[in-house]
């Protein structure tokens, strides 16, 4: 009865890390790829007057590893200044 018990705990441990490594990689798809590329490829554009990346607004698989790395940091980056100063002037200056 044991032997039935660890093999059943042992598959639904099997199940939930599958689920959470499948949660983890999509939300790092989301967040990276379609978020942080969109806001930091306008971002990029807007500061470059047009130039910057050559590639269109959903290549992101044709662009260069540092060019996609440059535009998603450039994206993360201005969501953090934007959360940030939306906070700020949420708590209206306290603190």
């Amino acid at each position: 009865m044991d032997d039935v018990g660890d093999c059943l705990s042992r598959l639904l441990l099997k199940g939930l890390y599958l689920l959470v490594r499948l949660t983890v990689w999509l939300v790092f798809e989301m967040l990276v790829e379609v978020i942080a590329w969109w806001v930091g490829w306008c971002v990029c554009r807007t500061a470059s007057f047009n130039a910057f990346p050559r590639e269109r607004i959903g290549e992101y698989d044709r662009a260069s590893r540092l060019v996609a790395m440059v535009v998603c940091v450039t994206g993360m980056l201005t969501l953090l200044v934007l959360g940030a100063s939306l906070a700020r002037v949420a708590g209206g200056g306290t603190g």
